[in-house]
């Protein structure tokens, strides 16, 4: 949604507006941000990673009323802390200069949950907005928010919404214009550096509040009040005297207070929570500041009385205040009978079984397989045939052996049709397909079934996701493992997707071994595929650093999803591919074509002999259809059998049965298409891209090799 209005609310004067807002939009996964993020933003999005972080960062913006709102989707979160590089990520943009707001948005349906992650974010004293988002599933549970209650309790305005069909979308808006604007029109990001210093030094430093001349539970902006929430945000006595004393400890050391955006107290509690990011604020280079020690001796102390660990006194204390909260604010609708049991808990049980959500899993994993496999077979045939029918027009008006045609028909031109027929059209179905089974509610269940399987590997269910996506393409499926919570989790899944045999490899094993050998030999090729996945998992498991996190996912009721929604996804996911790999790939189509016209692959043949011919025992060509399968897997199988014709020859002439064999098993495990090598190392750096690529080569080679020798050493006997 693009808003283009230029009227100025009635009794507002124009002198009080700004140029630009910036917004940020903080909640839980899978409470609706992204949905309002889209409606808000529409196409004028871009995506890209944080600042020395691999993070994905969602910017976007919109036009409404005369401003420029300035929009960046946080990554989902369940707290503050830094247990995650999102969390990281989000705590340090959220009290930096470049945040004017905060819409916190949270699930009406998980209000207690949900509220965790709001208190939090109070103590950082941004100026917020709470929007209250699915109150049309809330309201189907006979269940109902009482706002002017939950507004006096928090003292920020409180919006109910329902992001999926843009209802009180416009709302937030008026409200932020109401809050930003008109509450403090002195805030403004014209200003310098020293500039802000010096109006921060008259008590108006939102971020350092706790040290100026105002109150620590109060900070003025412009005109604006921040709430004096500390109520609500009180612990238990014995937490908060210990909370005090690390206060009075930290305003002793000027440093910090002088250099650090986080008010006191957030410092004080997370100190005491042992956060590792904030304790170095508290540590110089030649010993640790005795504020660390004293905050120990705190912890222990407390940790002594209650009996537990600082993290779980402290939720505790957290979720006391939350549970008088929803007593007083969730209202049951009274004369209504209890709701009889919905298609959608049929479904839930049913995706969610012990036996029956694996066999709809699989059922589901086939479904994906054949819808993307369809479309994707369609599409590429028509995108051929027109390859074909223009290349004889090409050739017959310039000449097939023009030096031109070569390069730009046949290298950039062949490239670019390589790279739509043999990726893209499989890509878009895929992200559809997946796009509609995340919306509709059924692939975080699907992620629950395999947690468990997936924790053996080192990873939590989530990895099912990307690694189902792989089927079709590594492509997005490695770009999808950004979903991982952890940097140790987002690599493995990484490794394990891009060994799935994509929809180019099936291609080959199915054209060769199928077609030649029959399925059994098709299943045999699989078995070996997945054991190394296995195998690759449990040693990334024993020997990366870290630990697997629990799965933590919301699993919201099952709906209808939302198509608009739907199709700006998929766009969204599929224009990173588009304007990042797809020029890429039509580069290198140049640059291998050039390397064929002055026979520069010729020598490879014999660089590679070595291990083509006696250690794979495969005939010396094939070594640079190998090659070919960097730019796209089934051109090994499609040269290979261009190149047998010429030979009169059929592939079964040319090949042997363990040559065909071993040749689609090095196809299969040998290193992704160029084009996923390149989104790997968007994902992580070039130097991980590069590891992984060498060390699936040296896996393909190695059991391609193991087969052929087992197979010569049986024959002999």
């Amino acid at each position: 949604m693009s808003c283009h209005f230029s009227n100025t609310p009635k009794g507002k004067k124009e002198q009080h507006y700004k140029s630009s807002i910036n917004i940020a939009l903080a909640g839980n996964p899978n409470v609706g941000k992204s949905v309002i993020f889209n409606q808000l933003t529409g196409l004028s999005q871009t995506i890209g990673n944080w600042p020395g972080k691999t993070v994905e960062k969602m910017e976007g913006f919109l036009d409404f009323l005369g401003y420029r709102f300035n929009i960046v989707d946080l990554p989902g979160i369940y707290s503050l802390s830094t247990y995650s590089i999102e969390e990281i990520v989000s705590r340090e943009y959220i009290v930096s200069e470049n945040v004017d707001l905060i819409i916190n948005v949270i699930d009406a349906t998980n209000l207690e949950r949900n509220l965790f992650f709001t208190f939090q974010l109070l103590e950082l004293k941004v100026p917020m907005i709470l929007a209250i988002n699915q109150m049309d599933i809330l309201h189907k549970r006979n269940m109902d928010i009482d706002f002017d209650k939950l507004e006096k309790i928090f003292m920020l305005p409180v919006l109910p919404i329902v992001a999926i069909h843009g209802v009180g979308v416009h709302q937030l808006l008026e409200e932020v214009i109401e809050m930003v604007v008109y509450s403090h029109p002195h805030l403004h990001h014209s200003r310098s550096k020293g500039e802000r210093s010096k109006h921060h030094s008259h008590g108006y430093n939102r971020r350092t509040h706790a040290h100026k001349k105002v109150s620590s539970d109060s900070i003025l902006m412009g005109e604006f009040k921040f709430p004096d929430l500390s109520p609500i945000l009180s612990f238990g006595k014995e937490v908060e005297i210990k909370i005090s004393e690390i206060i009075d400890s930290i305003r002793d050391d000027q440093d910090i207070i002088n250099n650090s955006y986080y008010p006191i107290r957030f410092l004080a509690i997370k100190l005491l929570e042992n956060d590792e990011e904030i304790k170095k604020l508290f540590i110089n280079q030649e010993s640790p500041s005795k504020i660390i020690q004293k905050t120990k001796d705190v912890r222990d102390d407390l940790e002594e009385i209650h009996g537990e660990d600082i993290s779980t006194i402290i939720s505790s204390e957290i979720y006391n205040n939350i549970n008088k909260i929803t007593q007083e604010v969730l209202v049951v609708k009274s004369g209504k009978q209890a709701k009889k049991k919905s298609i959608a808990d049929t479904l839930d049980h049913l995706t969610t079984h012990s036996i029956w959500g694996y066999v709809i899993l699989i059922l589901a994993i086939i479904g994906i397989y054949m819808f993307t496999f369809s479309i994707g077979n369609f599409l590429s045939g028509i995108l051929d045939n027109w390859y074909e029918i223009w290349s004889e027009g090409i050739y017959s008006l310039l000449g097939e052996s023009s030096l031109g045609v070569k390069i730009f028909w046949d290298g950039g031109v062949g490239g670019l049709i390589g790279a739509l027929g043999g990726v893209l059209v499989y890509v878009i179905p895929f992200f559809l397909i997946i796009e509609i089974l995340q919306d509709s509610g059924y692939l975080p269940r699907a992620a629950f079934l395999m947690d468990r399987i997936m924790h053996f590997l080192g990873v939590h269910g989530k990895t099912i996701i990307p690694m189902i996506l792989g089927f079709g393409c590594n492509v997005p499926a490695c770009a999808g493992c950004r979903i991982m919570e952890t940097e140790r989790e987002k690599k493995i899944s990484i490794v394990l997707t891009s060994l799935i045999p994509c929809a180019a490899t099936i291609t080959v094993v199915m054209g060769l071994v199928g077609r030649y050998l029959g399925l059994g030999w098709v299943v045999f090729l699989f078995l070996i595929n997945f054991s190394v996945i296995l195998i690759i998992g449990r040693i990334l498991n024993k020997t990366t650093p870290g630990t697997c996190t629990e799965l933590i996912m919301e699993m919201h009721e099952y709906r209808v999803p939302n198509y608009t929604v739907i199709a700006k996804q998929t766009w969204l996911r599929t224009k990173e591919f588009v304007f990042r790999a797809l020029p890429i790939i039509v580069i290198l189509g140049i640059i291998l074509e050039i390397l064929l016209i002055f026979n520069a692959l010729e020598p490879v043949n014999l660089v590679l002999s070595p291990i083509s011919v006696l250690w794979l025992g495969l005939p010396a060509t094939v070594g640079v259809f190998l090659i070919y399968g960097i730019l796209r897997k089934e051109l090994t199988l499609v040269l290979l059998a261009l190149f047998a014709e010429n030979l009169g020859l059929t592939l079964l002439e040319l090949l042997t049965p363990i040559q065909m064999i071993v040749f689609s098993l090095v196809t299969m495990l040998y290193i992704p298409c160029f084009a996923t090598i390149i989104i790997i190392a968007k994902q992580t750096n070039w130097k991980y891209a590069l590891k992984i690529s060498a060390m699936e080569i040296a896996i393909a080679l190695l059991i391609g090799g193991i087969v052929n020798w087992s197979f010569i050493f049986f024959s002999s006997l």
